[in-house]
């Protein structure tokens, strides 16, 4: 058996790959039903395999990715070969499965759909080959799924994938000629003789890390490790004197200095690097401002919320040291952070709303693929997402803390809830988005919390 077989063999012998597939099955089942229920040319329903390819490459690299930050890699008989015919293998099958779909593209000669299928095939290449090329330059790939999802739905507002499929139909050779040229420069790449040491050791998250909760804490400690990372994470003085001159105010053993500290901890770095957070808030203010005054607005604001309170409702409740705080001092410490996470994300859309409204009269009119885009001022609107959305969040990480699948699976699955009802039913949910009834909504979403918080700090075991 080769050792390119050897490697093939992880495609279905990898548990963490099948809820993936699984992912993968819906999306190709519903590209299909839009393509094949409707045929029509230049609508941009044919487009969904292509872009698909972008997240089956971040995958297929991904597990050759693991394999070369292991150690053994060295030792391993004619791995740095492999790990281009792996990959490019993968690519060919998985495109050329995808190209097919154009076959039942409406209106075009037997010669030029010949010429749209092969264009097709290496669209979805230059994609997949993107998605492979972007695992191998980060650390953690997989952060851009989230991305991916805000730029898939703000792309159909401007009909980009419309213009994706007229690319591919109406321009063949040049899409095919792409595709030999990112085929050519990923085979260069992958063929490094210096690609194994590169990446040997290197702290990575992958599909095995998902869902390890040791590993993942264990990799946040490897990537400090380096000399710069370990200077560019440390607080500034201005931030350790605020946090620690509070903490020696209180008595010790204190609920009070309990609150401190873990305050600190969570946010400590975060203070340090406020310039970053003021970059955030120029970009999140241009961004939602020709997004519109519709619920995708709230929607986009929210989604970043979403993920950062993976980390904000159990950083200060599971410890496994023998702490010096007991599980009144964790319930108050837990809900300290909690309420400055939310009083810091108040503070950064308040920034927000009130930098758009002197953007509104500067900032001009855009034209992109026939769509006019024009500045609007963020209303109030922008605080209901992450105040109802971030306690839901926090609560679904706090209980099913150690079963970080059914987590995972839980989040995704609000996450694709808000996106569709806000993408389906936004005209219908306008009425509803005023603020008594996103305060009472918030309102209910905190003390869900709160109880939770409460029924697990002083019943549950509370060790990793």
């Amino acid at each position: 058996m080769s050792v390119l077989t050897m490697n093939l063999r992880h495609l279905y012998q990898r548990r963490g790959l099948w809820l993936g597939y699984l992912m993968f099955a819906v999306f190709v089942w519903i590209s299909l039903m839009v393509a094949l229920d409707d045929p029509r040319a230049g609508a941009g329903t044919f487009i969904g395999l292509i872009l698909l390819a972008f997240l089956v490459g971040m995958t297929a690299a991904v597990q050759q990715m693991e394999i070369l930050t292991k150690p053994m890699a060295f030792c391993l008989p004619q791995h740095r070969r492999t790990v281009g015919r792996f990959i490019l293998t993968v690519g060919v099958a998985a495109n050329a499965a995808g190209a097919t779909l154009f076959l039942f593209y409406p209106g075009l000669p037997f010669v030029w759909r010949l010429l749209v299928l092969g264009s097709a095939f290496a669209a979805g290449l230059v994609l997949y080959l993107a998605g492979a090329w972007w695992v191998f330059l980060v650390r953690q790939p997989m952060a851009l799924v989230g991305f991916l999802i805000a730029v898939f739905f703000f792309g159909r507002q401007l009909g980009l994938h419309v213009r994706l499929e007229r690319i591919v139909v109406l321009h063949p050779p040049a899409v095919m000629a792409a595709g030999v040229l990112a085929a050519l420069a990923i085979w260069l790449y992958l063929m490094r003789a210096d690609l194994a040491r590169r990446n040997c050791l290197r702290p990575w998250v992958g599909f095995a890390e998902v869902f390890d909760r040791d590993k993942l804490r264990r990799s946040p400690q490897a990537r400090s490790a380096a000399p710069w990372t370990r200077l560019k994470d440390h607080p500034r003085p201005w931030v350790q004197r605020l946090f620690l001159g509070g903490m020696t105010k209180c008595r010790p053993l204190s609920v009070a200095r309990c609150a401190w500290g873990a305050v600190y901890s969570s946010f400590a770095v975060m203070l340090s690097q406020w310039a970053n957070a003021l970059f955030l808030v120029v970009v999140m203010t241009i961004f939602l401002g020709y997004l519109g005054g519709h619920l995708m607005v709230v929607l986009f604001a929210s989604l970043p919320i979403v993920a950062g309170a993976m980390s904000l409702s159990h950083g200060a409740l599971y410890s496994s040291l023998l702490t010096a705080g007991g599980r009144r001092e964790r319930f108050c410490a837990t809900l300290a952070v909690a309420a400055t996470g939310a009083v810091l994300v108040t503070v950064f859309m308040a920034l927000v709303a009130a930098l758009s409204v002197p953007l509104a009269s500067l900032l001009p009119d855009f034209h992109v693929y026939g769509q006019r885009l024009t500045y609007h001022v963020i209303s109030a609107q922008v605080f209901y997402g992450p105040w109802v959305l971030l306690p839901i969040a926090a609560t679904i990480h706090l209980v099913f803390y150690r079963r970080p699948i059914l987590s995972m699976i839980l989040l995704m699955a609000l996450i694709y809830a808000v996106v569709l009802t806000a993408e389906l039913l936004s005209r219908d949910l306008r009425p509803l988005a005023n603020a008594p009834a996103a305060g009472t909504l918030a309102a209910l979403c905190w003390l869900v919390f709160i109880l939770a918080l409460s029924r697990i700090a002083h019943r549950r075991p509370l060790v990793r």
